[in-house]
């Protein structure tokens, strides 16, 4: 029998051979359209650069300390009495006395490499198609958009930047190898001499550093048990992450500083077991994503709580057959999703708004505890049985936006991904609680879990978008974005 040729080979294989066989034409077209889409964010972001003065908090204190004595000595100095982020500074402080267009150019392109790096590595299909690609680059530069602005400039334009979302951008070159295996693919020859260096870099700071040592310890065992191989450069970036890991944990500066800010901020904090530290961190993660945060500014849970929704009643509207076991899992992964989403919009924003009007003449107290608080019962206003059950309120919560993803992807690796992204993002936020600083430190540590729940979040609005959405559909998740984008940037306004 005759068979047509090329029959059986999958939609990766096929675009791949697309690719290696069009026209150089056709390659130029789309190297062309990834430049002018490139071009359209670096105008963007330089533009609202522009308007950016960083001349506040740690930044003038650290261009003032430039010059006053060798870069060496004061790295030296600060590894032995402050902090073990060395690396770190020896780029921050520069950049915090040179002309303030060297950071704002540097900014600019630490926020492009990362809008390229999340779609490269977390674009949902794969990467098959320049329109794919480009379509999971609009989702991450909007991305930008959607994350309160003091998580980048609380501590002071330049310092949090450096310390925090240049970590995290440098982080996901670091991440790059892992991809490359995971697709029975090969390094490109630049990636051994930059992943060592953003590797150096990224795992200077200790939430991206535990970041970094968990997805190369999950992977490399997901490898192992795929009996697949990797180059060398996979043992040699995993003793690099615990080297430093070692490095910031033995620095006797991080010891003294833990002391000065125990003192200064938090007296009890040294008298806290673990368990309540642990959860005093689940508590602020929790109330600052459920809820909202202090100032009821955060909209990132609202937006991956509201395309589970759009993505399970697709699923719903959409399902045939399977009897009435399926129909039932279908009907729970929409309340699952519906569960997150009600909370955050009944209590973390109605709730709290008519608390604040006192217009709540029963009750308050519930709302106030779900709400707002983010304290232990001895460090706050509500009792142990209170906060005993926001406690488990929070981690039904978390755990039915896990049900949600699992009834809708299934047993399937995107439903691994998803799981493992959203467990890593909580856990570096949770560990917050074992520092001192937990609340002097405000948003800016929650850079990291709100970088995973936009992951999950893009993930599945490029499924929902490019699977059997009708067109109202897509221009209601797309409306319902936006509308959040929106309150982001008109709540979180300076």
């Amino acid at each position: 029998m005759n068979k047509r040729k090329g029959a059986g080979k999958t939609g990766l294989m096929q675009e791949s051979e697309k690719q290696i066989h069009a026209p150089m034409g056709w390659i130029r077209t789309a190297k062309a359209r990834q430049m002018m889409v490139f071009a359209g964010f670096f105008l963007i972001l330089l533009a609202v650069h522009a308007y950016i003065k960083p001349d506040f908090g740690d930044d003038l204190h650290y261009a003032q300390e430039w010059g006053k004595e060798p870069l060496s000595v004061f790295l030296k100095d600060r590894y032995e009495w402050w902090s073990s982020r060395v690396v770190i500074e020896a780029a921050m402080l520069p950049v915090a006395a040179a002309p303030v267009w060297v950071w704002r150019l540097l900014n600019v392109f630490m926020l492009l490499l990362l809008v390229f790096n999340a779609a490269d590595l977390f674009a949902a299909g794969g990467q098959t198609g320049t329109s794919r690609r480009i379509q999971a680059q609009f989702l991450y530069f909007a991305g930008l958009w959607m994350v309160p602005v003091l998580t980048v400039c609380g501590a002071g334009w330049i310092t949090t930047t450096t310390n925090y979302l240049w970590t995290l951008s440098l982080g996901l070159v670091a991440l790059r190898p892992l991809k490359h295996w995971l697709c029975r693919e090969r390094c490109a020859w630049w990636e051994y001499l930059a992943c060592p260096l953003c590797t150096l870099y990224a795992a200077n700071m200790e939430q991206m550093g535990a970041v970094l040592c968990g997805a190369y310890l999950t992977c490399g065992a997901y490898l192992l048990i795929k009996k697949r191989r990797v180059s060398l450069l996979y043992p040699a970036l995993l003793l690099l992450i615990l080297w430093m890991l070692y490095f910031v944990l033995s620095s006797p500066g991080n010891g003294w500083r833990n002391q000065y800010e125990v003192e200064r901020y938090f007296p009890v904090f040294e008298f806290l077991t673990v368990g309540q530290k642990l959860q005093m961190g689940f508590l602020e993660t929790g109330q600052y994503y459920l809820a909202g945060g202090e100032r009821q500014g955060c909209y990132i849970l609202a937006l991956l709580a509201g395309v589970l929704c759009a993505a399970a009643l697709q699923k719903l509207i959409t399902g045939r057959g399977g009897g009435k076991g399926r129909r039932l899992g279908q009907w729970c992964g929409l309340l699952a999703a519906l569960v997150p989403a009600a909370f955050y919009w009944g209590v973390g924003h109605l709730g709290n708004d008519l608390l604040s009007r006192g217009a709540l003449s029963r009750g308050g107290h519930i709302v106030g505890v779900l709400g707002g608080n983010r304290s232990l019962p001895e460090l706050g206003r509500y009792s142990a049985e209170l906060v005993a059950m926001q406690t488990a309120v929070y981690l039904i919560l978390f755990l039915c936006i896990a049900l949600s993803v699992y009834l809708l992807h299934g047993k399937s690796e995107e439903t691994l991904l998803e799981l493992i992204v959203l467990a890593a993002g909580i856990a570096s936020r949770v560990i917050i609680g074992f520092s001192p600083t937990i609340y002097v430190s405000g948003e800016r540590t929650a850079i990291f879990c709100s970088a995973a729940f936009l992951i999950v979040a893009f993930r599945n609005i490029q499924i929902f978008w490019n699977g059997s959405a009708g067109w109202r559909g897509k221009a209601a998740v797309t409306a319902y974005m936006a509308a959040l984008m929106i309150g982001n940037l008109y709540q979180n306004r300076l």
